[in-house]
């Protein structure tokens, strides 16, 4: 992997972490595009699920008492039957293709967002369904947020219950899609050496996301966020196009 390579995948987790640092979403809906402009698409979805598993984790450790376990159950249930039809269009879909999947998920993430869509009634059929779209897109675009943040609003949590139920889904699916991921060789040299890059360029993007997130509106950056959604989604299928 080139050095160029390198610096690109720091540049997007790190502009991806403060971002979702401040704003609570957009991490691998800006950093497996961002990162495909340098590196292969699978390779990019493997680093953003193993940096989203880790950076769950503190949170659910400390959201842990809080969450709502049949609902966590069902999901990660759910997940695991998902997550390996998920792994089979990693491992056939061609880099273009998956580059249009990703570009199909932003654009469908923000048509909700921007019409304002929610689910009002939650039930086990909704989480099941939810589990399962999250295991495909875990293992497939690390795009998993979407359907089960969407499942878990529903249900219209406290906030403390909401973020102990939904860190402990995201770990515990990081977790099935590393497992997966591991077992069929994707954590390849040019995969750690990313990893290591990467990493403190999270720490970075976290740690000034932190120090952001008091002094802007979070109305307004969010609106900002929708559009470098927007404009990743047509730069990724411009790239689809012309590649």
């Amino acid at each position: 992997m080139s050095t160029s390579a390198l610096l690109l995948v720091a540049f997007a987790v790190l502009l991806s972490s403060l971002i979702q640092t401040i704003t609570g979403f957009g991490f691998a809906l800006l950093a497996v595009p961002l990162m495909s402009m340098a590196i292969p698409t699978d390779a990019a979805v493997v680093i953003a699920a193993t940096l989203g598993t880790f950076t769950s984790g503190g949170q659910a450790w400390s959201e842990r008492h809080h969450g709502d376990r049949p609902t966590i159950k069902r999901l990660l249930l759910a997940a695991v039957v998902g997550a390996p039809f998920g792994l089979v269009i990693l491992n056939f879909a061609s880099s273009q293709q998956l580059k249009l999947g990703l570009a199909a998920v932003i654009v469908l993430f923000l048509l909700l967002n921007l019409r304002g869509f929610k689910l009002e009634h939650a039930s086990v059929p909704v989480d099941l369904a939810a589990g399962f779209v999250g295991g495909v897109l875990s293992t497939s675009l690390s795009t998993n947020g979407p359907p089960l943040v969407m499942a878990i609003h529903a249900r219209h949590f406290s906030p403390h219950t909401f973020r102990g139920t939904i860190s402990a889904v995201f770990v515990g699916i990081g977790l099935i899609s590393l497992v997966l991921f591991g077992a069929t060789g994707h954590f390849t040299r040019d995969v750690a050496l990313a990893l290591l890059v990467a990493a403190p360029a999270l720490a970075i993007g976290f740690s000034l996301g932190l120090r952001l997130r008091g002094h802007v509106d979070p109305m307004r950056f969010r609106g900002l966020v929708t559009i470098l959604l927007a404009v990743t989604a047509v730069v990724t299928i411009i790239s689809v196009v012309v590649g």
